[in-house]
């Protein structure tokens, strides 16, 4: 997952926020347009939605799990996607603890987004 983590956001002319893969807010440039509809970045949650809807499959499912005391709280997140192509494989990311559910679904994403890319699934 180190190399999903690897994945640049980059800095925006909007001023939106977005979390990055360390879990901090930063900003996103709209990226490079893809085929499918999708930026280089954008939020990827948002990119693997897409992706799965562009090519008829299932929206993306994501479960969390709470972590330590309420005041020093950590969010993991588990998305999972059915690839339906010739195996039907089922892809399933685990994000690394972090302070934020938002920021856990989105290194969640990046992994998942990884994973597609490097199998040819997603440019």
């Amino acid at each position: 997952m180190e190399e999903a983590a690897a994945l640049s956001l980059g800095v925006s002319d909007s001023k939106e926020p977005v979390f990055g893969a360390n879990g901090r807010v930063e900003q996103s440039n709209g990226g490079t347009k893809h085929a499918n509809g999708t930026t280089d970045n954008e939020l990827s949650r948002l990119r693997l939605h897409k992706i799965c809807s562009a090519t008829h499959w299932k929206e993306p499912s994501y479960d969390f799990k709470e972590q330590g005391p309420s005041d020093l709280r950590l969010f993991t997140c588990k998305v999972t996607i059915h690839v339906d192509t010739v195996t039907n494989t089922i892809v399933e990311c685990i994000s690394e603890p972090k302070r934020y559910k938002k920021a856990a679904q989105e290194h969640a994403a990046q992994g998942a987004l990884w994973y597609l890319k490097i199998f040819g699934h997603a440019n």
